[in-house]
């Protein structure tokens, strides 16, 4: 690294709006009423999702089956974000991509495993 230049190897989710629509079950859960009660710049991409997971099973009031349903795919993401953060402090890229597609294969297990029924703190 230079003086001033700074060199990162980093991720971030470049189009936001696919989030909804790749989990749109999680992202539900995680982010009721996202529309009208979205922070000015918060971001809800990938990795903020899987950022999100635990807290909101922890404390968005779902219901103790849905939690229960969940938490293993909830450790099981939170260890892969854990992965790909690694591999990218570590400068490696190709790591990180095949901890990317690890992590976005374990959100859809984990969209599946959601109840259709249980979509949002609302619906409880």
């Amino acid at each position: 690294m230079g003086r001033i230049l700074q060199i990162q190897v980093r991720a971030w989710t470049y189009n936001e709006d696919d989030v909804p629509r790749a989990w749109p079950r999680l992202y539900a859960l995680v982010w009721p009423g996202a529309d009208a009660w979205s922070p000015v710049g918060g971001k809800r991409g990938v990795l903020e999702l899987a950022d999100a997971l635990p807290d909101a099973a922890e404390f968005g009031g779902w219901p103790a089956p849905v939690r229960a349903a969940l938490a293993d795919g909830i450790r099981r993401v939170s260890a892969l974000k854990k992965e790909l953060e690694a591999a990218l402090a570590d400068w490696q890229p190709t790591r990180a991509n095949e901890a990317s597609d690890r992590l976005e294969d374990a959100l859809a297990e984990l969209e599946r495993a959601v109840p259709a029924e249980q979509t949002s703190a609302d619906s409880f």
